[in-house]
């Protein structure tokens, strides 16, 4: 069974990793030629340290239904930004 600290310092690195891969996604792609390159090492920093909390041999239930509860809060949390920001951008 996964301990409470292996559960929050497994969500603070996927939650840095899902961040990463968003934001390198979003520099490499709207980002000038010289900050794409800043944007292609966040993707590839945010695909690794993702890599490594999946590669992590957890077998407690517990611990998978954690990281998918916060996967989906980070998530909501990321669509209800871009929502908020679209209806900014659109008035």
């Amino acid at each position: 069974m996964a301990d409470t600290s292996e559960i929050a310092i497994s969500m603070l690195i996927l939650g840095t990793a899902l961040s990463m891969l968003l934001m390198g996604l979003l520099i490499s792609y709207y980002g000038s030629s010289k900050t794409r390159n800043v944007g292609f090492v966040f993707l590839i920093l945010g695909a690794g340290l993702a890599y490594y909390v999946t590669s992590m041999a957890y077998d407690s239930v517990i611990f998978m239904n954690s990281i998918l509860a916060f996967i989906g809060g980070m998530l909501g949390g990321i669509i209800g930004i871009v929502i908020f920001l679209i209806a900014i951008i659109k008035s």
